[in-house]
This record gives structure tokens, sequence and C-alpha cells, in this order.
């Protein structure tokens, strides 16, 4: 049976190159696996299977970020107590506001204003007010050891409490050279007496808002 279909197609292929025709030979064509999936070329599951492992990736990603601990980012847990530091490890952040070591402590009951705010000095000239009120903490400090009882945190979860160097508690002595508001009842007499005298933001009867 075998030879004579092969005798067969002998016989057709000689027949046709008698007949002068130009004879090809087949080409074969080559097609994607289909890995037994209707409609589904290799390519593409590869490429399916790239995009699938990225998300995986990516999601597992975020889901550690959440994970990690907040200090991670700058964050640190605020210290409960005291906290002291040496001259060379105190910084000033703004006119009430120190870092000490690693910690940021704001002044307790005192309004600073922030770095680079302007306000009127009652004469209708402006000036850095901000630039001021931490020039006059850092001369406060300034070669000093700074000690600060804690009481917590403000609205933005920084620690605060009350602060001294060198023997001046540093939250009553700002207040009372007029470059900060009184934020609690037991300094309003001193911002008082700081206005009455036109000191530091208040001078030339000035009332700068910030």
């Amino acid at each position: 049976m075998l030879a004579a279909r092969y005798g067969f197609v002998n016989a057709v292929h000689n027949r046709l190159r008698n007949s002068g025709l130009p004879l090809q030979r087949p080409r074969r064509i080559f097609r994607g696996s289909r890995l037994g999936v209707p409609g589904l070329r290799l390519g593409a599951l590869l490429h399916r299977g790239l995009l699938a492992g990225v998300a995986c990736v990516g999601v597992g990603g975020v889901a550690l970020l959440f994970g990690l601990p907040s200090d991670l980012f700058g964050r640190a847990p605020v210290p409960a107590g005291a906290v002291t530091a040496e001259p060379q490890q105190v910084a000033v952040v703004d006119g009430g506001t120190l870092r000490l070591h690693d910690t940021v402590v704001r002044l307790n009951g005192v309004a600073a204003p922030a770095r680079g705010r302007t306000c009127a000095d009652g004469q209708g000239a402006g000036y850095d007010c901000g630039a001021a009120a931490s020039a006059a903490l850092a001369e406060l400090v300034r070669d000093h050891r700074v000690a600060c009882k804690l009481s917590g945190h403000d609205r933005a979860g920084l620690a605060q409490g009350v602060c001294e160097a060198g023997g001046t508690e540093l939250n009553r002595a700002l207040v009372a050279a007029g470059w900060a508001r009184a934020d609690i009842p037991g300094l309003g007499a001193v911002e008082a007496t700081a206005r009455a005298d036109r000191l530091g933001l208040w001078r030339n009867g000035a009332d700068p808002s910030f």
C-alpha cells in the first residue's frame, strides 16, 4: 500500500517535470506554539506572565512600605520625660522650635513667626520677623547646654515642652523679649509687658499677625 502510494507520487512528479512547469520546493510554515490553549501564542503568554509578575512586585512593595515603622521616614516617636543636649548638638529650627540630637522640640506656650515670614515694623516698613525671632532664640541657647521637660506633643505630632539654657527658661525669655506671642494664659502678662515696652515684634507699636 505504502509502496503504491510512493510510486504514484513519483509518477506525478516526473510528469510535472516533463511538462516543463517550474517546480519549487514546498515551504514549511512555522507557527508559534499554542501550548494546547486555543488562540493563545507562546509570546502572548510570556508577555502576560511578565506583566503579572511586575504587578505582583509593585503590590508587594506598597504593602511593605505601609508595614514599615514611620520613624524610618524621619518622624521618630515622641520621647517621654526629658531630653538634654550639649551646645554642639543643639540647632535652632525657627523662633519657637529646637532640635536636640534627633529630637525636634516645640517650645510649649510660644507662638513665633516661621522663617521667611515678613512683618510690618509699625512704620510701614517690612522685615523678616521669622529670621529675627530665630536669631533671638539662637542667642539664648548659644554655648549653653539645653534641657527640655517634655509634655506630650503638638498638633503636628512634634514633642513639646519647657526648655532651659544657662539657667534661663527659653519659653518665657522669648516672649519677654517680644519675639513670640504667648500661646497659654501663664505667659499672657509677659507678652503684655513686651507690648507695652515695644520690644521685638511690637516695636514702633506694630501688631503683626502670623
